[in-house]
């Protein structure tokens, strides 16, 4: 068999469609985990109390003032993250090499009486085949704005409970 037909068979024997699917499948995974971070951050955030402190110069010297609210009307949101766009590449390189090498030598002695031969043979055969392959896959990743019914809810949490600014 020929190398070219070996190396055809062996390239035709490589589960591409599996490989792609598994990278595929981790920039989908990669995403999810995004979103899930991202909602989770918004539930964190709407349970947290924000307080910012600050000093307000009275006719008698400085009062400490508050200012309190939750972290969502105060307009304080995780970063949604999204993937614009992914490539993914496969390479691979398959080599085989095959030599044989024989050689064969005769030697003889005669005489009279006594007569000697002496055969010398040898072979060798190399056989070699590799493998190299990698993949990569490579995202573009870039916030988004948060959606709309998202943006919907926090400014329904920020009208139940806007920031406390204290009166002047």
């Amino acid at each position: 068999m020929s190398s070219a037909l070996s190396i055809g068979t062996e390239l035709a024997s490589v589960p591409f469609d599996q490989m792609v699917q598994k990278l595929l499948l981790a920039m989908v995974a990669a995403q999810d985990e995004a979103n899930t971070s991202f909602i989770e951050g918004v539930e964190q955030l709407a349970g947290t109390t924000v307080e910012i402190k600050y000093k307000k110069a009275t006719g008698t010297g400085e009062e400490e003032r508050t200012i309190s609210g939750n972290a969502l009307a105060f307009g304080i949101l995780p970063t949604l993250l999204q993937i614009q766009t992914g490539t993914i590449q496969i390479k691979m390189v398959i080599t085989m090499q095959r030599s044989s090498q024989a050689e064969v030598s005769v030697k003889a002695k005669g005489g009279w009486l006594f007569y000697s031969a002496s055969v010398d043979a040898k072979y060798s055969s190399k056989y070699s085949y590799s493998v190299e392959a990698s993949s990569y896959i490579e995202i573009k990743v870039a916030p988004a704005p948060p959606p709309e019914p998202l943006m919907k809810a926090i400014e329904k949490i920020a009208q139940d409970a806007p920031p406390k600014i204290p009166a002047d």
